[in-house]
């Protein structure tokens, strides 16, 4: 027997087949690759286990601050001379500090996990065998 001849309709047909089967395994290697990329570029990240670092402190004060002499008007600390001017002795103030402040930063501490607790399930066979799991 000999085999049937094809038209080059049909041979056009069948290549054209397999064309399309090429491209959309393709298209579909490269979607699954992209899918695949995004999913492990959004995955958690593995968490080191080193231990967290030292709290840091710092303390700061302001710089103390003074007025200037200045002139009291009050009777009581005033003296009048004879020509009608006031003497009065020049006030000054002592500096004031304020209290220093302290800035305390904590470290990270991951949350803790909950124990995980799992049921023993029991299963006995015709013969008596228990297994246990």
């Amino acid at each position: 027997m000999t085999p049937s001849i094809r038209t080059p309709q049909q041979r056009d047909r069948r290549f054209a087949r397999a064309r399309r089967l090429t491209q959309v395994l393709l298209m579909g290697s490269g979607l699954m690759s992209a899918l695949l990329v995004t999913y492990l570029a959004g995955a958690p990240k593995i968490v080191s286990s080193t231990p967290p670092t030292p709290t840091t402190t710092s303390t700061s004060s302001p710089a103390p601050t003074t007025t200037a002499p200045t002139a009291r008007t009050d009777d009581s600390s005033s003296t009048q001379s004879d020509d009608g001017t006031s003497n009065s002795a020049p006030v000054t103030t002592t500096p004031t500090v304020a209290p220093a402040t302290t800035t305390t930063s904590k470290a990270y501490a991951p949350p803790k996990t909950a124990p995980t607790t799992t049921t023993t399930t029991c299963s006995t066979t015709p013969s008596g065998v228990t297994t246990c799991y």
